[in-house]
């Protein structure tokens, strides 16, 4: 047995010295290729950008031609002086017009003082041309004797004679100005037409001046004749790309790019392949190196049998170092705002819709006001998002900055609900949401993060699943390892196309869409996976997806949440009575456990027919429940036709609750007339039953911890300088409503003047605008504390204005003011703030 076991164990070792010998092969063939690939995709960029230069030169002539022959287009042929002043007028130290009538044979140009008569040969020449307007290929000029270029249009004189105009200058000039040199001068560049005849010729040493047509320098090189007549088809079908192929004793990369003005013609960027790949030598060096710690890695690990999974994992590091090291991490700003539309549409979906629904409702105050807050809350988080697009640097970056405050998951999971409410009904998807084992609402956490990114989940699952498909939420909390923490799973699931395995892999990289005919029609930017990504990896969260094509997609998101202090018990409830259905288990379990923490009794069915049954045995027995909560939507009986039958069979007016995740707003005249009492929206949190009890069976106003908050500031005083009208009487309104006399001044002087002439005292508050005319806000609120008074240097001075950027919020700090509140203006926030300052 001995001897086998060693023999065994020999074999094994010799197994993975080579699967780490073909393991490190390949990884160091994948770096260097990819380092290859960049390296190519930079010269060609490169030679488009040279391409351009030429084309914008070319055009440029063409349009210089242009207006000389608008004007040679009102002179007779047979005005050789008017011809030759014009001639005369355009031409310049190297370029030289030429002018020919054709039907006369008689050429002008501005070395000779008339016109001369043209040889046969020559009016060939001119008569052969193509089109009416175009671009000659290299001649010989009659006159200098150098080899010229030049741009060409016909004509006709103002008798209608045929006329042909020409814009001419030496090639030599050509070539400096728009010659391309790569690495160091080691590369150059060729234009050339489609069959491969070099029109411009590059001035670089190691370009060849013998050979007239770009083939014969390759083919005498002894190149793979294949290789050869792909690059020659590439050319001939105006293709943009690269080839390699030997010429001058060594390896060449060969990118060529077609020019837009000039049909035919392309611009050819040469450069020797040994020069692309030294400027990755010091990355291949630590790659080489890092691959033999991996062997010895290995080597030790095989000892010890763990080998196979160990060699994984350093073989998954290796490839993510070799993909971060090719990867580009710079994006381009025009690219990424236009790919945003993919995060922007879902909020303003959901203000568009609530904009309808309340112009349709416009006489029902309640249901307009409820729409008014929808469009508030979706144009928040859009406000929140156009943050995000216009602070490119940062998010180019990667180091956007958490915003970690106390915050309401039940707030959150509300305004989540009411933003994807339209898009749901809209393809009539079934929704739920659903709650498990919650024991925490308020938290500290960057609440528009975590709502951007199950927002993205939940856009992304109404959109690839069909209509009347199944969308669900989970929101489960578990005690976290954490200390002062809770520990959250968010886990959305739909019943939607689902993704194939190989795209699963790159999901969550920028610009991801995966091909598939039917989301070709579907929008969306690329960038949504991959900026939920970021901002949960941010969050020291997790997000994992499983996807099957055609069985949907569940993504998973587990975050650690720091507990606020401000999260307190409720206090407990009398001894009541209640009632729940719901046709969902799990939202019966968590109605029944808020309940019983609450203090309260609780009976829970998971269908309509069963709800009407004990609430009808209840009242026979005398006991008649203190609130019913039924669902909306159950099958067979639902919420409403469980209502009718407990108002018929037992009489009672018992408060009865219909609570639903989706917008009440069309069934609430039906379910008002069949006896509902009220409505309640999903996920309800424990706050949430706790204030419907309050409301509906206790009828006591809500306890300050979680009534609205109002504030009041009746007797303040406060100064607003503010430019625009409408902004002033936005503001206005919104404090005056609140009890605070406002007066308004139009500028920053206007400000400090007015604050000059008031008695100590008088104000409580000054909102500074910062962009204003005559002065702005922050040299108003310079000057104001600088004077010479007591209250100038205590008095609040708020900055409102659009300019929201980190470097702004310091800028006001810098001017002496004491708050920032970036337009457009929260209001809950703006008041906070005023409270905080003033105590009112």
């Amino acid at each position: 047995m001995e001897p086998k076991r060693k023999q065994k164990f020999f074999l094994l070792v010799l197994a993975a010295i080579a699967a780490s010998l073909a393991a490190g092969w390949y990884y160091l063939y994948s770096v260097q290729n990819s380092l290859w690939n960049k390296a190519v995709t930079d010269i060609l960029e490169v030679t488009a950008q040279g391409r351009h230069a030429l084309d914008t030169y070319v055009e440029k002539d063409q349009e210089n031609l242009q207006f000389i022959v608008s004007g040679l287009e009102k002179e007779s042929p047979e005005d050789g002086a008017a011809i030759l002043e014009r001639l005369r007028a355009a031409s310049g130290t190297d370029a030289l017009y030429v002018c020919v009538d054709l039907e006369n044979r008689l050429a002008y140009t501005p070395q000779f003082d008339e016109g001369y008569p043209l040889q046969e040969a020559q009016t060939a020449v001119f008569e052969q041309l193509e089109g009416e307007r175009g671009i000659r290929e290299p001649f010989i000029n009659d006159y200098s004797g150098v080899w010229t270029i030049g741009n060409y249009q016909r004509f006709a004189f103002a008798d209608g004679t045929p006329g042909y105009a020409q814009k001419t200058q030496p090639l030599k000039e050509i070539a400096e100005r728009f010659s391309l040199t790569f690495y160091g001068d080691t590369g150059f560049s060729y234009v050339v037409n489609q069959q491969g005849n070099i029109m411009i010729r590059s001035l670089h040493p190691n370009s060849n001046r013998t050979f007239q047509n770009l083939f014969d320098i390759i083919d005498l090189q002894g190149n793979d004749p294949q290789q050869v007549e792909g690059f020659r088809a590439a050319l001939e079908n105006g293709k943009r790309g690269a080839a390699r192929f030997r010429y001058q004793q060594e390896d060449y990369v060969f990118c060529y790019v077609p020019m837009e003005t000039i049909g035919g013609w392309y611009v050819v960027s040469i450069v020797p392949d040994r020069v692309i790949m030294e400027q990755a030598d010091t990355i291949m060096q630590n790659s080489q190196i890092f691959f033999f710690i991996i062997v010895i890695g290995i080597l030790v690990l095989t000892a010890f049998f763990l080998v196979s999974r160990d060699s994984a994992r350093q073989v998954l590091k290796a490839e993510e170092k070799a993909r971060r090291a090719a990867e580009s991490a710079n994006l381009a700003k025009s690219q990424f705002l236009s790919n945003m539309s993919h995060d922007i549409r879902t909020p303003m979906n959901a203000i568009v819709g609530m904009a309808k629904l309340a112009s349709d409702h416009a006489a029902e105050p309640d249901k307009v006001k409820e729409y008014l807050k929808n469009i508030s809350m979706s144009g928040q988080l859009l406000v929140g998002l156009i943050n995000d697009i216009l602070d490119l640097s940062k998010i180019e970056s990667g180091k956007m900055a958490l915003n970690n405050s106390t915050a309401s998951l039940e707030q959150l999971m509300t305004e989540l609900v009411n933003i994807i409410q339209p898009l749901v009904q809209q393809r009539k998807q079934a929704f739920e949401i659903r709650l498990h084992g919650i024991r925490h609402e308020i938290l500290c956490f960057d609440s528009l993060r975590l709502n951007q990114v199950l927002l993205n989940l939940l856009s992304n699952a109404t959109k690839f699943t069909p209509e009347e498909g199944e969308i669900s939420v989970d929101v489960t909390e578990t005690p976290s390892q954490k200390p002062d923490c809770a520990h959250f799973t968010f886990r959305v699931a739909d019943s939607g196309i689902g993704m194939k395995p190989e795209f699963v892999k790159n999901l969550f990289e920028s610009f991801t869409r995966e091909k598939d005919s039917r989301v070709d029609q579907i929008e969306g930017s690329g960038l949504g996976m991959a900026i939920t990504k970021m901002i949960v990896d941010m969050m020291g969260g997790e997000i994992r997806v499983e996807s099957e094509p055609g069985r949907g997609t569940v993504f998973t998101v587990e975050l650690d949440l720091q507990l606020a202090c401000e999260d307190s018990e409720l206090p407990p409830l009398p001894g009541l009575r209640l009632l729940v259905a719901d046709d969902d288990p799990a939202t019966c379990r968590s109605a029944e456990s808020f309940l019983r923490e609450l203090g309260v009794q609780a009976d829970v069915t998971e269908s309509g027919r069963a709800a009407v049954e004990k609430a009808l045995a209840a009242h026979r027995q005398g006991r008649d429940y203190d609130l019913v909560l039924l669902d909306w939507k159950m099958p067979g009986v639902n919420g409403i036709q469980a209502v009718r039958a407990i108002r018929r069979e037992t009489g009672c007016e018992v408060p009865v609750i219909i609570f639903s995740a989706y917008d009440w707003a069309r069934i609430e005249r039906e379910a008002t007339e069949a006896g509902v009492t009220g409505f309640i929206q999903k996920p309800f949190f424990k706050s949430t039953l706790y204030r419907c009890i309050l409301q509906y069976v206790l009828h006591k106003d809500l306890p300050a911890a979680v009534s609205s908050g109002e504030i009041k500031l009746a007797g303040k005083h406060i100064l607003m300088a503010e430019d625009n009208e409408l902004n002033q009487e936005i503001t206005r309104e919104l404090l005056e409503s609140a009890g605070a006399e406002v007066e308004i001044v139009n500028n920053g002087k206007q400000c400090v003047e007015r604050f000059a002439r008031s008695a100590p005292g008088a104000f409580d508050l000054i909102l500074m605008d910062v962009q204003m005319p005559v002065m702005n806000g922050y040299e108003a609120a310079r000057q104001i504390r600088a004077m010479a008074r007591a209250d100038a240097r205590t008095i609040p001075i708020f900055a409102i204005t659009a300019d929201a950027f980190a470097e702004d919020v310091e800028a006001a700090k810098q001017a002496g003011m004491n708050s920032h509140l970036a337009k457009p203006l929260d209001i809950p926030h703006m008041m906070r703030e005023i409270q905080k300052y003033l105590h009112a």
